[in-house]
């Protein structure tokens, strides 16, 4: 299946991550690059060897994440070939590894479990409207995605059995967590895994994408990728689906759209946008490229388990500096307030209940003191520093009130032995990717969809886990349509 490179192009998918970075708008077409992009976008990338397919499937899937995953079930189902490939060993992406809170208000689950939280079409746009005005297509991006991100909770409960965790005392009774507690997603994934290759769809682990190709009128034909030896290894495809995630690790691209997040720690290895500048170079536009609504700790149990547990948190100063239960607001609030660190302490509620898993993410990083002196000597701080803190605490659960933060859950005073975190902002999401539209096709600069070309997830712009997933089976319903 040899092909020469007047028949097939590796598309310059460097010079479209270093264009993006810039400022340039970049495209490419049958006609060749756009007049605004340079003109190594449409050319073979330097050092390339000329295309050579050693595979051909119908649909091709970049990335093994909750939404690539999902992307492949029902065109595999329909009898396409479809092959996954991913860079890491497993399937899951980042996504594998996150504490798990599954938002979801829009899924007959939440109508049947929740009611009060329950959310139809029109209501989610009714909420969201003011944070889109004169964005309609933004709005309605988001109203389809938080619809078919409930259909993703009910796929997972209704069709295939999972059972979420059972409704517990928390600030989130629209969020669904995974059985088993806090960061055990990996549940999760082993159920969507089965389905994926009952479907018949299979994985090609440890390859690492690199660019797509195109035939010589400039329609997409497939993708370059590099094996772990280093071999390139070309695939052909009929419809090439991107679903790499986003671009956190792009220090160039996250100092033009997030700036002010640019030199906060990145937790995040293997996300630089490879994908989005992909869809780039093949003639696709960005969308929602910008900042995130918030930031992570280093030790997510430093917050997470604040979702259920008696927490507290303490600048080095010794005063508290948010609603712990608000859990998204550690990070942004300890910067908010001049610091970039914090403490967060709790007690055995935390330490000895059913969110093992989130505790054991953070090592050796838990520490622990006997009483209120050791808790000092071992922060860092004064003992009386540590003693006013704790005193206002216990006033705040005396009173059952919390005057400055609006705290009103899990007001109970905290016991030794003391557990503790220093903890400080990470990074770990990226906001925006290709433009796509509502079947997940990437569009070209004037709005048309880039015939093979497709897009799901952090690539196409998702934040978090259920939208993504929503995204993914999305795209599979379209794939299959349109392989049919």
């Amino acid at each position: 299946m040899e092909m020469n490179r007047r028949q097939f192009c590796a598309l310059g998918t460097a010079g479209a991550l270093a264009a993006i970075a810039g400022g340039v708008s970049l495209g490419c077409s049958s006609e060749g690059a756009s007049k605004d992009a340079p003109a190594a976008a449409a050319a073979m990338a330097i050092g390339d060897a000329d295309v050579n397919f050693s595979q051909e499937v119908d649909v091709l899937i970049v990335g093994a994440g909750i939404s690539g995953m999902l992307a492949s079930i029902d065109p595999a189902a329909a009898g396409k070939k479809v092959l996954i490939v991913e860079q890491n060993s497993t399937f899951g992406g980042d996504a594998i590894y996150s504490a798990a809170c599954q938002m979801c208000t829009t899924a007959e689950l939440t109508k049947e479990e929740r009611p009060e939280k329950y959310s139809s079409a029109d209501q989610i746009r009714e909420k969201f409207a003011p944070y889109y005005e004169g964005n309609e297509a933004g709005l309605e991006r988001t109203v389809l995605l938080q619809t078919w991100g409930g259909k993703f909770i009910d796929k997972m409960h209704y069709d295939w059995g999972y059972d979420f965790q059972p409704l517990r005392e928390s600030p989130y009774h629209q969020a669904f967590f995974p059985k088993n507690g806090l960061c055990t997603m990996k549940d999760e994934f082993d159920l969507m895994n089965e389905k994926v290759t009952e479907a018949g769809a299979e994985y090609l682990f440890e390859t690492t994408f690199k660019t797509l190709i195109t035939d010589e009128n400039g329609a997409i034909a497939g993708a370059r990728f590099t094996a772990k030896d280093g071999s390139i290894v070309d695939i052909k495809a009929k419809a090439v689906a991107l679903a790499a995630g986003g671009y956190i690790s792009n220090q160039e691209w996250m100092m033009k759209y997030a700036p002010e997040y640019a030199f906060i720690g990145n937790i995040v290895g293997g996300r630089k946008g490879d994908g989005i500048a992909a869809g780039v170079a093949a003639g696709g536009t960005l969308s929602g490229m910008g900042p995130v609504s918030n930031l992570n700790p280093r030790y997510e149990a430093g917050h997470m388990l604040a979702t259920f547990y008696p927490l507290i948190a303490l600048l080095p100063n010794g005063k508290r500096f948010y609603c712990e239960t608000a859990v998204h607001n550690a990070a942004t609030g300890c910067l908010a307030a001049g610091y970039n660190e914090w403490y967060s302490i709790w007690d055995n509620t935390a330490q000895n209940g059913i969110d093992q898993e989130v505790i054991a993410h953070a090592g050796d990083a838990v520490q622990t003191a006997n009483s209120l002196e050791e808790l000092a000597e071992k922060m860092g701080m004064h003992i009386e520093t540590v003693k006013a803190a704790f005193e206002n605490w216990d006033t705040i659960c005396d009173n059952q009130e919390d005057p400055e933060f609006g705290k009103t859950l899990f007001l109970q005073k905290l016991e030794p032995p003391y557990y503790f975190i220093r903890n400080y902002p990470v990074r770990y999401k990226s906001l925006g990717g290709l433009t796509v539209s509502d079947r997940m096709e990437v569009l070209d600069a004037d709005g048309n969809p880039i015939p093979g070309l497709y897009a799901a997830g952090c690539t196409a712009g998702t934040e978090d886990i259920v939208p993504a997933a929503g995204s993914g089976l999305l795209l599979g319903t379209t794939l299959a349509e349109d392989l049919a």
